[in-house]
């Protein structure tokens, strides 16, 4: 065999090889932790202590029992094959778990693409609570798990996002299930965030925990008004807005519950936390048409000089 065959086949191996690889690896998440039960019940301490979420009820959050909760959410998994879990399974943890959402406070959002701004927004539920800073939501933020099928847990991988289907599987199905809960907990003014430039439409109905779990399981009598965000990028020119066909396909089914709503294209409070990374940005300045001082920018340097002003007085008195 010649020198350059022998350098042809080495290649080829390692093409295959490196293929192999991939597919295995294709759609594989990181396995459940080794120290999952520790980091739950750790988490759920923090979170009855108030450090996590200042408004939370901490006379609710006396009366749960963290090793309980483990045991109600770890028996819904653990040991079962990984894409052998429901929703439903969740249930007893979930309602076990749960605690009181403030009225006016739900925050709701659909697709990744919008998650950070959401995230930002609520200021870790000062100004609005999303799912994940509910004590439910917290415990299991950020984790991959599931079962082995032989009765323990998978350390080494487990199944991706959607990887078993929509809603189903140890970590899609708890999400799914802990969604209707949220849903239905919520109360007042809601508001729920959409990026305008997300391909097929801000608002969609297939495979979406907000259509399937959420908008479905909202109790109309408690809810008085749905503010809707339709959102742009500060990098991005809009695609839809407030009366495009995604939009009102929502508005109809908000109608069909008798669910009064608002629409806001890129409202000032929100797209100024979408700015946090891209002050420098033209659309970041703002100013009035005009060229004038925008009034929040005005209020703002009014609040600042009356505390500045303040201090000073009592530093003379």
């Amino acid at each position: 065999m010649s020198k350059k065959s022998s350098e042809a086949g080495s290649l080829v191996v390692v093409a295959c090889c490196c293929l192999v690889l991939f597919i295995v690896g294709a759609g594989a998440a990181p396995g459940t932790p080794s120290a999952f039960r520790d980091i739950f019940i750790g988490r759920c301490e923090d979170y009855k202590l108030g450090g996590i979420n200042k408004l939370a009820d901490l006379s609710e959050l006396s009366s749960k029992n963290c090793s309980e909760l483990w045991e109600l959410f770890s028996v819904a998994w653990l040991g079962k094959e990984p894409c052998d879990v429901e929703p439903n399974d969740y249930k007893d943890f979930v309602e076990s778990a749960s605690i009181t959402i403030p009225k006016d406070m739900s925050n709701f959002w659909d697709g990744w693409d919008i998650y950070d701004t959401v995230r930002s927004y609520s200021r870790e539920g000062q100004r609005t609570w999303t799912l994940d800073y509910t004590l439910i939501g917290y415990l299991i933020n950020g984790f991959y798990f599931c079962g082995d099928g032989k009765g323990g847990v998978n350390t080494e991988s487990c199944p991706d996002d959607g990887e078993c289907g929509f809603a189903v599987g140890a970590v899609d199905a708890f999400w799914a299930e802990a969604s209707k809960h949220f849903s239905i907990s919520a109360e007042g003014l809601s508001r729920v965030f959409f990026n305008s430039s997300r391909p097929g439409g801000p608002f969609q109905t297939e495979e979406s925990f907000f259509s399937e779990f959420e908008l479905c399981n909202l109790t109309p009598e408690k809810i008085s008004l749905m503010d809707i965000y339709v959102l742009t990028d500060v990098r991005q020119s809009p695609q839809h807005d407030c009366d495009s066909v995604s939009i009102n396909n929502l508005k109809s089914i908000l109608d069909s519950k008798s669910i009064p709503y608002n629409c806001w294209d890129n409202p000032r409070d929100v797209f100024h936390q979408l700015c946090i990374d891209y002050d420098d940005h033209e659309d970041c300045t703002f100013l009035n048409d005009d060229g004038g001082v925008h009034k929040q920018s005005f209020f703002l340097i009014t609040c600042i000089a009356f505390i500045v002003l303040q201090f000073t007085t009592k530093d003379t008195s």
